[in-house]
């Protein structure tokens, strides 16, 4: 993928994931964004953020249970270490799944809800 293509999709999910956030929030989840990355301080030191590699874009709760959405852009997948959290998280009693859209994601929430 070139570089101006990432970018794309990066300012693309920039604009879904608030659409997505609040969606969810109307239905009553509360979701806040999960930054993963490292940086490096000015005096060189590397800092970790967000909860781990693969875990999902907005996380937080749905009527008592974990809830993780990974955001994607139309016709995007996640990556293998992501779905493994998504996976992981509806093994473990929560609710987790991947959205490109506030519709499709307030439709997967109703539909993992429910269970």
């Amino acid at each position: 993928m070139k570089q101006s293509q990432v970018k794309q999709s990066r300012s693309e999910v920039n604009v879904i994931m608030p659409e997505i956030q609040c969606a969810l929030s109307r239905e009553g989840a509360r979701v806040f964004r999960n930054n993963v990355g490292l940086f490096t301080t000015i005096d060189g030191r590397k800092v970790r953020t967000g909860l781990c590699v693969g875990s999902a874009d907005l996380i937080g709760w749905y009527k008592g249970r974990f809830l993780a959405c990974e955001v994607k852009v139309p016709g995007k997948k996640p990556k293998p270490h992501q779905q493994n959290f998504l996976d992981q998280v509806n093994l473990s009693g929560g609710i987790g799944f991947y959205a490109t859209s506030a519709e499709e994601s307030v439709d997967k929430l109703r539909e993992f809800g429910e269970g």
